[in-house]
């Protein structure tokens, strides 16, 4: 287990160093404000970097899953926390790559504010924002259950559930879960004594 739990908090680091080059990537191709430039950045267009939002959460759903675990065999409202949290990341998943992976790489032929239907920008996004905000409800209730049983420090409880929050998505991407995931990544870490 504890081989397993420094892969998953590596992981997690590495999550948060791609989210945070998904929102260098954006600020640059979609620009810093809700106007977008349309830019090209490596060839290669913001809906491109967000279709890697997929990778970061994946490893993400891996450090919940790991930090979690215990509370799978606590009392119910752990249990429905945790549930909550990993059901919700995993939707999330789902809609991040169902709102972005339509889009032709390295194009703006099809425009985000264009699409139409549940692929794109309208239905898409609404369930992508839902999403984020069912998984952020489970980190709170997650994150509440972590600090009883001292697994967890508030302060950290507080980053892990802005880190879920700021999941939701806007153009460009929020930088806050890039911190929270290299901290969750940091909290895994193995202790010495």
């Amino acid at each position: 287990m504890r081989v397993l739990t420094v892969w998953v908090g590596r992981g997690a680091v590495l999550a948060g160093i791609v989210w945070l080059g998904v929102w260098w990537h954006q600020q640059l191709a979609h620009g810093p404000t809700s106007d977008n430039e349309m830019n090209l950045v490596a060839g290669l267009t913001w809906m491109d970097s967000s279709k890697l939002l997929v990778l970061p959460l994946a490893l993400v759903l891996a450090a919940l899953t790991t930090l979690l675990k215990p509370q799978l065999a606590a009392g119910l409202i752990a249990r429905i926390g945790a549930g909550v949290t990993i059901g919700g990341l995993i939707l999330l998943i789902v809609m991040t790559a169902i709102e972005f992976w339509i889009f032709p790489w390295g194009s703006y032929a099809v425009r985000f504010e264009d699409a139409n239907g549940l692929l794109g920008s309208n239905l898409a996004g609404a369930l992508q924002a839902a999403t984020s905000i069912v998984f952020t409800l489970g980190m709170v209730i997650s994150s509440i259950q972590l600090v009883r049983v001292g697994r967890l420090r508030w302060w950290a409880a507080a980053v892990l559930v802005l880190g879920a929050f700021f999941t939701v998505y806007f153009s460009p991407v929020f930088l806050v879960p890039a911190a929270a995931w290299v901290m969750l990544g940091l909290l895994l870490r193995p202790r010495t004594v």
